[in-house]
């Protein structure tokens, strides 16, 4: 039985950094974020079911019943682990895509629900790690629990990030890029465990500085994928965008939604201050209806793409009906005295 401390410990390096994930994933989710309950799934998946598929398939190939962090202190990085350990999160993140693929949609989608399984994963590790005792615990080992957090939403999210650009696919040919996804990560994370003790072995110095610099060179490879994936979440946010634009033009027409909305709903910094200013002149009720008529426009727009694009599963008339009367309900509250 670990001591209190130690558990408190552990669960503050697994709780804060998920929650801190949770929150930036959130924010990246601009215009029809997420539901909570899925982005929590995620997390769960990632925290719990994953660390315990993949132990089971790791005893059966031979390995130690253990989900050890890269580069913690003592322990030599096994590339078979990060393998099965993308592989494991790859497989539940495909089946909570399939099983939530109403709001799966696009690239976007992919990289937030990839990320919140792989910091689920983190977690875990950062939790069983830390369980070991506490005195293992020094400044640079937080740091390393840490960026293996991010790590492993940067692995999953690279997944994720294939899965949503595939959704336009045929079968077939979405077969072979989710395969190739699975392996592009399982290879990333790979790479990144076992490229220090490869240099160190082919330099002949397997001292500390040898490992530090090859550390670090491993870690700006990850760092180097994260601002690509940063890339291609500014890239989706314009495509989103447009949908906004497009989608709700008619709507502006027959009076449905505002100009003031249609202005300033894809202008992230138009919305902040918007909100901002009835903060200061309606109060935080106005301001929070104002950001759920947002959402509720958000939607909208998202729901009369899927009809116009999906010939497979099209989302229901009745979500669009519902969605113009939560717009009118909450338009009908005057949010800013005069919309």
């Amino acid at each position: 039985m670990p001591e209190p401390s130690t558990l408190v410990a552990a669960l503050l390096l697994a709780v804060v950094p998920s929650v801190l994930y949770l929150l930036v994933l959130n924010a990246i989710d601009r215009y029809e974020k997420e539901p909570w309950t899925i982005l929590l799934a995620c997390l769960g998946l990632g925290a719990v079911a994953a660390p315990i598929l993949a132990v089971v398939v790791l005893v059966i190939l031979g390995r130690p019943a253990s989900l050890p962090p890269a580069f913690a202190p003592g322990l030599r990085p096994d590339p078979l682990t990060g393998i099965v350990e993308e592989v494991v999160k790859g497989i539940l993140l495909y089946v909570l895509v399939h099983t939530a693929r109403d709001e799966f949609d696009d690239v976007l989608d992919g990289v937030i629900y990839g990320a919140a399984v792989g910091a689920g994963f983190g977690a875990a590790e950062s939790f069983l790690y830390v369980l070991g005792g506490t005195d293992l615990l020094s400044p640079a080992t937080i740091v390393a629990l840490v960026v293996a957090g991010l790590n492993h939403a940067f692995y999953t999210a690279v997944l994720g990030a294939i899965l949503g650009g595939a959704q336009g696919l045929n079968g077939g040919r979405r077969a072979v890029v989710v395969a190739l996804g699975l392996a592009t990560a399982a290879l990333l994370h790979a790479f990144h465990d076992t490229l220090p003790p490869i240099l160190a072995r082919l330099l002949g110095q397997p001292d500390a500085a040898v490992g530090l610099a090859s550390r670090l060179l491993a870690n700006a490879v990850n760092w180097l994928g994260i601002l690509v994936l940063a890339l291609i979440v500014v890239l989706a946010w314009r495509r989103e965008a447009r949908i906004l634009r497009d989608e709700l033009r008619d709507e502006v027409a027959s009076g449905l939604v505002s100009e003031a909305d249609y202005a300033t709903i894809t202008s992230f910094g138009g919305r902040l201050r918007r909100q901002a200013r009835l903060l200061r002149t309606g109060g935080v009720g106005s301001a929070l209806r104002l950001r759920r008529l947002y959402a509720a426009e958000g939607e909208l727009a998202f729901h009369k793409r899927r009809a116009a694009i999906r010939t497979r599963r099209p989302p229901a008339p009745e979500r669009g009906e519902a969605l113009r009367a939560e717009i009118r309900r909450l338009g009908a509250m005057d949010v800013e005295g005069a919309r």
